[in-house]
């Protein structure tokens, strides 16, 4: 009973705060075509025959959740285009986020419920959705690859500052800093929902290029893989790492995939001398190193595969995974000449899609390393 009254109580306090900050900053509406050509600029650059969009803004603010929405606001009109509404449609057994008509974007419901804080100068959004905040693999060629984009049409040392999903993981600071973007540039989603830009730059998304999360996951486009080589492999450390490795994920944020025959998958691999490795204990310029050394990898799907991009042509990689899981790792396995096998387990305790306990088919592990 006190547990539904504390909820009712929070409802009620979140309604009270909307309608003050409406009061504050207005009602909003949708900006009309008419509209948009005055207020917004578009320019278009092109990748590897890829157009993508560079929207300019001036005088706007910027709200976002931080999580699935940015809303970009001019005269208290909501900008379709490089405004977002990521959402799951009902009964999508993937929990695939895609890009939802401009009516769904939350401000519309709620209207911009934070402190307007004010930045001078150029800023460059770079908010790509609650997967980026903390997952390595959207961070590395979902967000990233945008200062690319921007900076076919705009240099980065021009801009100002960056908005970014996060900056409270070793990967971000650590990859940001190789990129060279100083510190001082570098604006957190998670305390800065609410801002008004003098000028502001959005791109569009590197590789949802067709609005179906699932299946653009699985095709990134090369050039995305190639620009993380070019940028960052250069900076790899001088450590040495063996040339067997497992992905180990015992510390992984995601609690809903696992090996069921662990024990018996461990034996196996000890047995055939592979060095268990878990990817984020490293800094990110070991990490380079470690899977740019290896000859054989080995593991379950999850966002430490993103690091096969570090490695040589030709070097084995054995994932595990459910029949449905997508073919993310092979992707960056097929565009970077990679010898690609993967190992299809039975997922007991399913949660949906790649998610699991999965039961690793020991003579075919055998076979395979």
């Amino acid at each position: 009973m006190m547990t539904i009254f504390r909820n009712y109580l929070k409802k009620k306090y979140k309604l009270i705060i909307q309608a003050f900050f409406k009061l504050c900053y207005g009602s909003l509406t949708l900006a009309s075509p008419i509209e948009l050509k005055k207020l917004l600029k578009v320019e278009k650059i092109t990748i590897n025959k890829i157009i993508y969009n560079i929207f300019i803004t001036r005088n706007c603010r910027l709200y976002t959740t931080s999580v699935h929405d940015q809303s970009i606001l001019i005269e208290n009109k909501l900008i379709s285009g490089p405004s977002f509404q990521l959402r799951v449609k009902k009964n999508d057994k993937l929990f695939a986020r895609n890009n939802e008509n401009i009516n769904e974007n939350i401000v519309l419901k709620i209207g911009t419920p934070r402190i307007l804080k004010k930045v001078k100068g150029k800023v460059f959004s770079l908010l790509s959705g609650g997967a980026a905040k903390t997952n390595y693999f959207h961070w590395l060629f979902e967000v990233l690859p945008r200062l690319e984009i921007l900076n076919k049409y705009k240099k980065i040392e021009n801009i100002d500052f960056f908005l970014l999903p996060s900056l409270r993981m070793k990967h971000h600071i650590e990859t940001l800093d190789l990129l060279g973007l100083s510190n001082k540039k570098l604006l957190d989603s998670n305390s800065l929902k609410h801002i008004f830009c003098e000028e502001l730059y959005v791109v569009d998304h590197p590789f949802r290029i067709n609005n179906n999360t699932v299946f653009d996951t699985q095709n990134i486009p090369s050039w995305i893989f190639y620009w993380v080589r070019d940028k960052f492999l250069k900076h790899k450390s001088s450590k040495s790492f063996p040339e067997k490795i497992f992905i180990e994920r015992s510390d992984s944020i995601s609690i809903s995939r696992d090996i069921k025959n662990k024990e018996e998958v461990y034996k196996v691999l000890k047995d055939n001398n592979f060095a268990f490795i878990q990817p984020e204990k490293y800094e990110f310029k070991d990490q380079m190193k470690i899977f740019s050394s290896a000859k054989k990898v080995v593991g379950l799907h999850g966002a430490g595969f993103a690091n096969i991009c570090f490695c040589n042509p030709k070097t084995e990689i054995i994932e595990f995974k459910t029949i449905t899981t997508g073919m993310n790792s092979g992707n960056i396995a097929m565009k970077t000449n990679l010898d690609y096998k993967d190992i299809i387990c039975e997922a007991t305790n399913k949660f949906g899609g790649q998610q699991g306990n999965l039961l690793v088919p020991l003579d075919e592990l055998k076979k395979k390393i």
